[in-house]
This record gives C-alpha cells, sequence and structure tokens, in this order.
C-alpha cells in the first residue's frame, strides 16, 4: 500500500469515526429532548387533571360513606314496608351509588379500586346475611337492627380499607 493510499484510508476512517460520534451525540440529544418533552407534557396532563382527581377522590369517600349500613338503613327504611322490600331497596341503592360512581376508577389506581368494589361486595354481602336471618315478611326496622347488629358484631372493615386506601393515594399525589 501506498503511503497516499494509507493516508486516503486513515482521513476515511477518521471522518467515519468522527460521523459516528456525532450520530451518537445527536441520539443522545433527541432522547433527552423526548425525555424533557414527555416529562412537560406529562406537567401540564396532571395540572388538568389535579382538580379532577380530587373531586373524584372526594366522591369516591362521599360514595363509600354513603353505603356504609348505618347511612343505607337509616335513609331506605323509612319508605320500605317490610324486610323483604327493605333488602331489595338496598341492594338496589347500593347497585345505583356504585353504578353511578363507576367512572371515577378512572382517576384511581387499580388497587386502591379493587378495594372500593370489595367495599361494595362486602356490604351487599352483609345485607344477605342478614336477610337470611329474619322472615322475609318481618319488619324492615327488625331487618334493619339485624343488619346493624351484624355488623356490630362482623364489622365491615372493606368500606374502612378503601377509605384509607383512597386517603393514602391521594397523599401520594399530592
Amino acid at each position: 500500500m501506498t503511503p497516499q493510499l494509507l493516508l486516503l484510508t486513515l482521513e476515511i476512517l477518521a471522518i467515519g469515526a468522527i460521523a459516528s460520534v456525532v450520530i451518537y451525540l445527536f441520539n443522545l440529544w433527541i432522547k433527552h429532548r423526548e425525555r424533557s418533552w414527555m416529562f412537560i407534557l406529562k406537567q401540564d396532563n396532571n395540572k388538568a387533571l389535579a382538580p379532577l382527581r380530587i373531586s373524584a377522590y372526594e366522591r369516591i369517600v362521599v360514595m363509600l360513606e354513603r353505603i356504609t349500613p348505618q347511612s343505607m338503613v337509616m335513609r331506605h327504611s323509612v319508605t320500605a314496608s317490610n324486610a323483604a322490600y327493605l333488602h331489595m331497596d338496598l341492594m338496589r341503592a347500593l347497585r345505583e351509588e356504585f353504578d353511578h360512581n363507576i367512572s371515577l376508577q378512572m382517576y384511581v389506581s387499580d388497587e386502591c379500586w379493587n378495594k372500593v368494589k370489595r367495599a361494595r361486595e362486602e356490604t351487599g354481602e352483609l345485607y344477605k346475611v342478614a336477610f337470611t336471618r329474619v322472615k322475609p315478611d318481618s319488619s324492615a326496622a327488625e331487618f334493619g337492627r339485624e343488619i346493624l347488629h351484624l355488623e356490630a358484631t362482623v364489622g365491615n372493615s372493606a368500606i374502612r380499607e378503601a377509605l384509607v386506601a383512597v386517603r393514602m393515594e391521594m397523599v401520594k399525589h399530592f
């Protein structure tokens, strides 16, 4: 190989190496810019979503408070004529309360929403068990007392756990 050819080869290799370094640095810069843009976009989204999230947390807490057995029995026992009607009213109201607020799951984690669902399910189970302990034609007041007695005996920790999960998630985000 002649010295000129060797020099030309070295120049081409040097240009190739410099070009590779430039391309590598350019790609790093592009990735950095993408991360910056994503950060800004997420920050803007968080600013827009923050009021919606706070509102969702508030609505979930209200829903959980509304589906507590004490609250449900107090609201529905007045209109029911007997245990069977009260049981129907309670199950319908529990389902409607949850269905009305189902879109709130978009603003909370899956873990938190699963605890809210479990609270609803356990409350429904409490009503079903209490209903098996009274006659269908018993008074609504007797059925209501049985619900409250059963809750006092076995507890309904799922609602408390869901409330704690909502509060903890809110603290984590705000």
